[in-house]
């Protein structure tokens, strides 16, 4: 057995799980069949038990992959933006709990020294794939919950030393395409392999096209900090959705889209374009109270963060809370809106050859559970999870 990270994960040299409805990502559908499990990874699919293998009886239950968040600024009390690696550890424990078994730290506006910093701890913690930057090329007039004072233009210079403090891990960042030096920055990132998203942005329809035509792929949680849908005057959101090319992160907590919004959104986007996030802040499994976020006094009252300003500021839902919204909110089986959480995330990412569905070679983590995700059991580099 071998240290998976630094979190005390163990991975059993073998495991096979069997008797269980398998969820095929292609076909979007569940298959009865078994995986077995080597190392951490995927090694077969309906294959006989090994005899050396540890079984795990699947008894008819659902089998998944484990839900993918790119989009989260903490919880239990932390955030990222100055969490150090234990409490980085101690969140990531507790976003598996939940069935989220990867998780993109967000780091929001801050000083840029304490935004390196918290590179530097993601990097360092051993829990994550990537890193996701939102802040702090953001537009002032589309900030939300950022203070203006920590915004700046999009530099190629600081882009460079972001890396430095990131690297091997990949960088994701937000960013408003508008602002001056942004297409620049823009080509400079995707040539060093990072991926870009158009977030807190006032772009019109035809900047937000030429920000695609110069690489970015991503809309940050579509319709919050962006130009309102206007018949005359379509603005970013409707470029975002006017283009089948682009990913849309979406958080569905009811608070921020209004249902009906979402469910339109996923009638026009295609199926493999939109991604659940959760834009989750610190209050995530907490009580309700004051708490902070970007720098920002934020009120959380039944379950609702905002600013003293009144703006939105995050949500407290999970992953699999989102999930279940989507279901109910369009009206669509856990075998359409699955992939939203999983598979569609890794792709938008880059992390599809590793994360995001049942497939031979990548890595083992799976929800196990009964109908509406109870009796969930988690599995994580292919070790049953009960104390992570």
């Amino acid at each position: 057995m071998k240290t998976i990270g630094k979190v005390g994960i163990f991975v059993q040299n073998t495991l096979w799980i069997g008797q269980v409805l398998r969820y095929d990502t292609k076909r979007q559908c569940f298959v009865s069949g078994s995986v077995t499990v080597s190392s951490g990874r995927i090694t077969a699919l309906d294959a006989p038990a090994p005899a050396d293998a540890e079984r795990i009886d699947g008894a008819g239950q659902y089998l998944m992959p484990g839900l993918v968040d790119v989009h989260t600024h903490g919880r239990i009390g932390f955030d990222f933006d100055s969490a150090d690696e234990k409490q980085m550890q101690k969140m990531y424990r507790s976003y598996v709990s939940d069935g989220t078994t990867t998780v993109i730290p967000t780091i929001a506006s801050a000083p840029f020294s304490q935004m390196l910093q918290a590179l530097e701890h993601i990097r360092a913690c051993g829990c994550f794939p990537a890193a996701h930057l939102e802040g702090r090329y953001l537009s002032p007039k589309r900030r939300g919950a950022h203070r203006v004072d920590l915004l700046a233009n999009p530099n190629i210079g600081e882009l460079h030393t972001l890396l430095e403090h990131i690297a091997p891990l990949p960088l994701h960042i937000t960013l408003a395409p508008e602002l001056p030096g942004a297409n620049e920055f823009i080509r400079e990132a995707l040539r060093l392999g990072v991926t870009v998203s158009m977030g807190h942005s006032d772009a019109t329809y035809e900047q937000a096209q030429t920000a695609f035509a110069n690489g970015i792929n991503a809309a940050t949680h579509l319709c919050n900090a962006m130009v309102p849908l206007h018949h005359r005057a379509p603005g970013n959101i409707c470029a975002a959705l006017c283009d089948d090319h682009i990913y849309t992160e979406l958080i569905c907590d009811g608070l921020h889209v209004h249902p009906g919004m979402v469910q339109m959104i996923h009638k026009l986007k295609p199926s493999d374009r939109l991604v659940l996030i959760t834009d989750s802040m610190s209050a995530t499994r907490c009580a309700d109270g004051n708490y902070s976020i970007a720098g920002m006094p934020v009120v959380v009252k039944d379950g609702k963060a905002l600013t003293v300003d009144g703006a939105l500021a995050g949500s407290t839902i999970t992953l699999l809370d989102g999930l279940k919204h989507l279901m109910d909110f369009c009206h669509i089986p856990l075998e359409q809106a699955l992939p939203c959480a999983t598979i569609n995330p890794a792709c938008m990412l880059g992390l599809d050859q590793e994360i995001g569905s049942i497939e031979v070679g990548k890595q083992a983590n799976f929800l196990l559970c009964k109908d509406n995700f109870s009796d969930m059991h988690v599995i994580l580099n292919g070790q049953r999870v009960t104390d992570v």
